[in-house]
């Protein structure tokens, strides 16, 4: 069968099955069975696949059927223009929250000390680092499974020690330590929706997506504990769902903060930016 051929099947199974987008889909799915790049499906249209590589493509098909998503089927995710490995145990990061890479990059001092809390995949401290070798960087996850996909990233894009790694929930494991920025994206989706979203997320770890109080209450505990943990100059940036404007602007007002939220490029605001 040719990949012409190949492709067009997929794409007509993808949209049947109401997948977001087929198209892509079916090339990133391809293309890692065929070990090339996903352009490369649509270039060598008339390249013939194997038995034994067609076998493999119709199980990842499979699996994208029941809206797995395909970063967990090809178990790899870009982020900041780097590969990094993602499971069933940590988030996968969105395009959205580079900005977050962005800002960190962006305010940190030289020689700065940068807390990632609640790191997942490692995709925010990797990025970092590795466009600031001058930062010190720390992260931390409540999970010991996502610590390890977060150090196994860590690893293979930046080399061994390059980022410290804490496991513990909040800023329990840091004791008096300060930070001049802390970042984070915690979860903020309202649990009592659950139902309503796409069905890929029904994949993902919900202690990285839900959190009670509406989405509320994971980032009220940062923004209050989180002074304790600043550097007399230190600020924090903090992902929000598109409706927490409002809410994190009464928050950390009342926690002493000045506070700018910045709209990702949806213009929606997802990135809030927290001074002393």
């Amino acid at each position: 069968m040719q990949i012409s051929e190949l492709l067009l099947h997929i794409v007509d199974n993808f949209n049947v099955a109401g997948i977001e987008s087929p198209l892509l889909d079916a090339r990133i799915l391809i293309s890692h069975v065929l070990d090339m790049e996903p352009y490369l499906v649509a270039v060598e249209r008339d390249l013939n696949v194997t038995p034994q590589q067609l076998r493999k493509i119709k199980k990842l098909v499979s699996r994208r059927l029941t809206h797995e998503p395909v970063a967990y089927i090809t178990g790899f995710k870009e982020f900041y223009s780097l590969p990094f490995a993602v499971t069933r145990d940590v988030l996968i990061p969105r395009p959205e929250t580079e900005l977050a890479v962005d800002l960190a990059i962006y305010y940190a001092d030289r020689n700065s000390r940068v807390l990632d809390l609640g790191t997942g995949s490692g995709a925010i401290a990797v990025s970092i680092k590795h466009c600031r070798p001058d930062i010190e960087i720390f992260a931390s996850d409540i999970s010991q499974e996502a610590l390890k996909v977060a150090k196994k990233n860590a690893k293979a894009i930046l080399g061994p020690g390059a980022v410290r790694f804490f496991h513990g929930p909040g800023f329990e494991p840091f004791d008096s330590n300060h930070f001049d920025v802390i970042v984070s994206n915690p979860p903020y989706i309202n649990p009592e929706i659950a139902g309503t979203l796409q069905k890929e997320l029904a994949f993902e770890p919900p202690i990285a997506l839900f959190s009670m109080d509406r989405g509320r209450e994971m980032m009220r505990g940062i923004i209050g504990e989180g002074r304790k943990y600043l550097s007399p100059r230190g600020m924090m940036i903090i992902e929000i769902g598109y409706d927490m404007k409002d809410f994190l602007t009464v928050t950390a007002g009342k926690a002493g903060f000045d506070i700018s939220v910045m709209n990702d490029h949806a213009g929606l605001p997802r990135m809030a930016v927290l001074k002393q």
